[in-house]
């Protein structure tokens, strides 16, 4: 058994609680639950599971003692405050793709819907009209219709939109020309594709940068006729400017599947306007995909469990490749790293510098540094720090990262190197990986050794001459301590040397002066590791 616990709090399909079983976590549901009762459960979870109804805000966050992952079976978050969950460590993860495809059948139903006036003939029909006249629809052959947003949905509804032989542009914020064009599709840019589409569907998330992205100012520069779908995100749209839009003849159609507000409030002047086509936000509820994201949460939620790894994680952008399994032996390297330094320099009003060496380090410098920054920060907190948080703990502490990958090193395959400031005084350590995925720190202050970073350890800089090993193994014995481990780092040419041991228990603080008592000792400073990294 797992020992991990899963709380479901939403519609999943059942299958998901299966899985989980089946993989030796337990699973309690909580459907329905009110607030108050889900606020006692929450403590004693790792994980948990949502889809759109129920909303994670910063004060269900706030009660969540040990929870390590916040999984949403679907793609939006915007019910899940995620800023709140990083500052306490969690990851928030959702499953992109497990409906795709219902997302973009039902845009592409939508939009014939409203285009043949589908909805509006039926309800006609059921009255006992046969009305043909008031029907007319518009053909999609031929029209220019512009896809603003081309992820995953949006990509699949552009392929199906050129089987109609639709003449398809497209926009994305973070895709070059280059790359629109490679996917067979016109690239436009935003204003473009305002002013010159005929049709207009919308595949963006909802973000600071895209609320109310379509509003009176853009209506403006529309054709006058334009047909919108959005089944994206409430609120990309301006709900009042399209309102009057509709109202002025500049938009001829609207297909809506997502409101601003849900459920909005009825009764509603846009659902009721009869230039509308609109549905309860059910773009993503086929059977198909609710199978698949079901699927999909609870085979993440055990991938994050077990160290292999994080798939659609939210609020790591960057470190999304940091987080696979491959990379989790240097990242609880580079967090070892962070502790050793922080223990030396401290864990505040610092300046980090982090070098990545080595194939399989560079390419994830930026994760690395996060996670040393998780050791270091972490350092005496209670709260959860790891490399979801750790960036925003440490700039609270006054801490400040720069990573940079170097490619090879001359010395070692993969080299993680790091260097820290406060003050006047710098330290810089580095650490690689042996064997089985062991860490091994190999460089102290420019002197070559190797040690185990791994419970107590002292740290001595001492003179390069006979005896000095004797003389402090010596007031260890006297005081009951065994040497566990040590490595010895010349620095050629000064007759300095630097010393560090790993010894069986801490080494008291009476018997630290008795060592820097001693002669041969120039400097002495204890470090300890606890349990394995966060």
């Amino acid at each position: 058994m797992s020992g991990y616990k899963v709380l479901i709090a939403d519609a999943v399909s059942s299958a998901c609680d299966q899985i989980l079983r089946d993989r030796g976590i337990e699973v309690e549901r909580a459907v329905g639950v009110p607030r108050e009762e889900l606020y006692a459960m929450l403590p004693g979870f790792d994980g948990m599971i949502v889809r759109s109804a129920i909303q994670v805000d910063r004060a269900m966050i706030g009660h969540m003692g040990r929870m390590r992952a916040i999984g949403r079976a679907g793609a939006g978050v915007d019910n899940i405050d995620v800023a709140a969950a990083t500052e306490k460590g969690i990851v928030v993860m959702n499953t992109p793709g497990g409906n795709t495809i219902s997302a973009t059948e039902h845009t592409l139903a939508m939009l014939m819907a409203m285009l043949r006036k589908i909805p509006a003939a039926n309800a006609s029909l059921r009255n006992g009209l046969w009305d043909r006249k008031s029907f007319t629809g518009t053909e999609l052959l031929g029209k220019r219709v512009g896809v603003l947003g081309l992820g995953r949905i949006g990509r699949e509804v552009a392929k199906r939109l050129q089987a109609f032989e639709a003449v398809v542009i497209g926009y994305d914020p973070v895709l070059s020309t280059d790359a629109v064009r490679d996917m067979g599709i016109e690239p436009a840019t935003f204003d473009e594709m305002i002013r010159t589409a005929e049709i207009l569907t919308i595949h963006v998330p909802l973000l600071h940068e895209t609320r109310g992205m379509i509003g009176g100012g853009e209506f403006a520069r529309m054709e006058d006729g334009i047909f919108i779908v959005n089944c994206a995100r409430g609120g990309i749209i301006d709900e009042l400017a399209l309102l009057e839009a509709l109202d002025a003849g500049k938009v001829a159609g609207a297909a809506i599947d997502v409101f601003d507000g849900e459920p909005p409030t009825f009764p509603s002047r846009l659902i009721d306007h009869p230039l509308v086509v609109s549905t309860p936000h059910i773009a993503a509820s086929t059977e198909e995909a609710q199978l698949r994201v079901a699927l999909d949460i609870a085979a993440q939620l055990d991938d994050l469990f077990e160290g292999r790894g994080a798939r659609g994680v939210v609020n790591a952008a960057g470190l999304e490749s940091s987080l696979e399994s491959g990379a989790m032996p240097l990242m609880l390297a580079a967090e070892k790293l962070g502790a050793f330094l922080g223990q030396l320099l401290g864990n505040s009003d610092v300046r980090c510098t982090l070098t990545a060496y080595g194939a399989e380090a560079t390419p994830i410098v930026r994760g690395l540094g996060a996670a040393f920054l998780a050791g270091m920060v972490g350092l005496g907190r209670d709260e959860q720090v790891n490399a979801i948080n750790a960036e925003l703990l440490g700039a609270r502490n006054n801490v400040t990262m720069v990573t940079t990958g170097q490619g090879a090193h001359s010395d070692f395959n993969t080299l993680i190197s790091a260097e820290v400031t406060k003050g006047d005084v710098t330290q810089s350590a580095a650490i690689t990986v042996f064997g089985r995925n062991e860490p091994r720190i190999v460089i102290i202050d420019g002197a070559r050794l190797e040690i185990r970073p791994a419970g107590a350890m002292v740290l001595f800089k001492n003179l390069d001459q006979p005896g000095v090993l004797a003389s402090v193994s010596g007031v260890l014995a006297a005081h009951g301590i065994n040497i566990a481990d040590v490595s010895l780092g010349r620095r050629e040419g000064t007759g300095h040397a630097l010393t560090i041991m790993r010894t069986d228990q801490p080494i008291d603080a009476a018997t630290l002066a008795e060592l820097q008592a001693l002669n041969v000792i120039m400097g002495i400073q204890t470090v300890e590791f606890g349990g394995e990294p966060a």
